[in-house]
């Protein structure tokens, strides 16, 4: 599993994994976080490879017979033959080998289990290229399909390559988007795949996804009070009346914008990525993160005089801008870049194409019951899907996308065994996810006061007591599963 604006589409934030956003000062859809860990000090150069495997385009047409490199890294420090094999499944990001090293819940599992363990990257992320660009004709072989066969070929290949691992049992980790994947693997491959745990899982796609701005809001009430909340609101509401009576000035000077807002086109982007930064602090959030934001604010206004707007302007400019670009068409054409190495094919043109293509997830101000605003509904992302994709995408043929996902994966109503979701109850992402045990062997856990991807570390002393609960429960599940 860190979903614009563009940054749009805010899955999976250094310390979360949204699925938009890119101008957050929380998330950037980076590796899910480790807590209390230096991932660099962690690895074993003697024990941790970085490795690449041989996949083919198009999985789906024999005739295709294009190949391509897949990147993975490969850690065998605690391994004995015939052990099992743990794969912690790469989301949109670039992976990295402290995130299978000591610090991780997953390299601790390995540990007990003497198994091997393996991080995969997904298609089109970090150096994972199985196309010369990401032109809208190259993107096409980006989906959940393709990423799915994959990993099936991953573990027929890793499993064949040595008889000490061809009756090897696999259990796969994600986090966000990558636990989406490690539930469908299970889903659809469960001859290879023995068991999941699947760490804020989203499984419904969804066209206007308006609980992810009613989850913040909560959020922000139970963790910075009433009174935080309120600040945020009359910010907006402010600010939405500024732009209705034409005083724009005010926005531009205190939020230090690169150039004057555009109202015939900027409106939604401007309130969209100013709710996506809130986003990434609620998404990301670490005990104290919400409330220092809260503080932050209230200091501003007793202080230093200034109403909810310039207190929340003010928060916004501790980010590391020189000026920020609300500019809609200066982020069209930066994410219309098709070229390996540019800032939009780190992870954005690729995340947002999959939310056009396979999953929507938009994160609407249609909802009554959240803060943010009115100003950005489903409209707003259906023109970044046409603009960025050459007018690729309309709204029938999104809709018609988000049903063939849910119809080919089950959305909320999947038949599964072996599979352990967990959430946050502050994730703006769980409403899309499995908030019930299915089964005996699918149990659920909402940890109430945790966000986004929060529990992949290992058990810690600055775990609470439900959250070490939960990764004393995965232990169990896997102990199980290995000697079914």
């Amino acid at each position: 599993m860190r979903l614009i604006i563009f940054g749009v589409f805010l899955c999976l934030t250094q310390s979360s994994y949204g699925f938009f956003g890119y101008t957050r000062k929380y998330n950037n859809h980076e590796e899910p976080f480790l807590p209390h860990t230096n991932r660099i000090l962690l690895i074993n150069p003697k024990t941790i490879g970085e490795k690449w495997i041989e996949q083919r385009l198009d999985h789906f047409n024999p005739q295709d017979e294009r190949k391509w490199m897949m990147r993975y890294f490969e850690n065998d420090e605690h391994y004995i033959p015939n052990g099992p094999i743990f794969i912690y499944v790469g989301g949109e990001w670039s992976i990295s080998a402290g995130s299978i090293s000591a610090g991780s819940h997953i390299y601790d599992l390995a540990k007990e289990h003497n198994g091997i363990l393996f991080y995969t990257e997904h298609r089109y992320y970090g150096k994972s290229h199985p196309t010369t660009n990401t032109s809208t004709e190259n993107l096409r072989f980006l989906n959940i399909d393709q990423a799915l066969a994959d990993l099936a070929f991953f573990i027929n290949h890793i499993k064949s390559r040595s008889s000490d691992l061809t009756n090897s049992r696999v259990i796969m980790v994600g986090g966000s988007y990558s636990a989406t994947m490690v539930a469908w693997m299970r889903k659809k491959f469960p001859h290879l795949v023995t068991g999941s745990w699947a760490s804020s899982a989203p499984l419904e796609a969804l066209l206007d996804f308006y609980e992810y701005k009613e989850v913040m809001t909560n959020a922000i009430k139970l963790v910075g009070g009433d009174e935080c909340a309120e600040t945020f609101k009359n910010a907006f509401k402010e600010m939405e009346h500024l732009v209705e009576i034409g005083e724009t000035r005010r926005l531009h000077l205190a939020f230090n914008l690169c150039s004057s807002l555009d109202l015939t086109q900027d409106i939604p982007h401007f309130f969209y990525e100013l709710s996506d930064i809130v986003a990434g602090l609620v998404q990301g959030h670490r005990p104290g993160n919400i409330e220092r934001a809260c503080d932050y604010m209230k200091d501003q206004k007793e202080t230093l005089d200034k109403d909810e707007l310039d207190a929340f302007a003010a928060w916004i400019r501790k980010g590391s801008w020189t000026c920020l670009d609300m500019s809609y068409q200066n982020n069209v054409i930066k994410f219309t870049n098709i070229e390996w190495g540019s800032e939009a094919n780190r992870q954005m043109r690729q995340w947002i194409y999959q939310t056009c293509s396979e999953f929507a997830w938009f994160q609407t101000s249609t909802s009554k019951n959240q803060i943010f605003g009115t100003t950005y509904p489903v409209d707003y992302f259906l023109k970044l899907c046409q603009d960025l994709y050459d007018n690729s995408f309309n709204l029938t043929t999104i809709e018609q996308n988000i049903a063939r996902t849910n119809t080919f994966y089950g959305a909320l109503k999947l038949s599964l065994t072996n599979v352990f979701f967990t959430h946050g109850g502050l994730d703006p992402w769980h409403p899309t996810g499995i908030l019930e045990d299915l089964n005996e062997s699918t149990p659920v856990v909402v940890l109430p006061l945790n966000a986004h991807v929060s529990d992949l570390g290992q058990i810690s002393s600055y775990d609470s007591p439900e959250l070490k609960a939960t990764k004393e429960k995965i232990q169990e599940l896997v102990r199980q599963w290995l000697n079914e």
